[in-house]
């Protein structure tokens, strides 16, 4: 499967300049770090694969030590876009 594509538009007041233009594709189906499977978010600039705050928070682990700013809930395209540097959902 190709998860690769545009992030959707979001509102002008809502536009957030860390989105990349396109979507990575995701590393894995599992988080890089722990192997967790549940509540995954995919680094939308590189793919990167990691797991939420409520476990053991290696997705914003992967911000943090790369500056990539904005996650997808995966599946990519079944729920939400965050932007950590605005610390908001776009």
């Amino acid at each position: 499967m190709n998860y690769s594509k545009s992030l959707p538009a979001a509102p002008a007041d809502q536009a957030c300049a860390h989105a990349p233009a396109e979507m990575a594709t995701p590393n894995g189906d599992a988080c890089e770090e722990c192997g967790s499977t549940y509540n995954l978010r995919m680094c939308a600039g590189c793919g990167h694969v990691g797991c939420c705050d409520s476990q053991a928070g290696d997705a914003r682990r992967h911000y943090d030590q790369t500056g990539h700013e904005v996650m997808v809930a995966m599946p990519v395209g079944s729920g939400f876009t965050w932007c950590y540097k605005d610390d908001r959902y776009l």
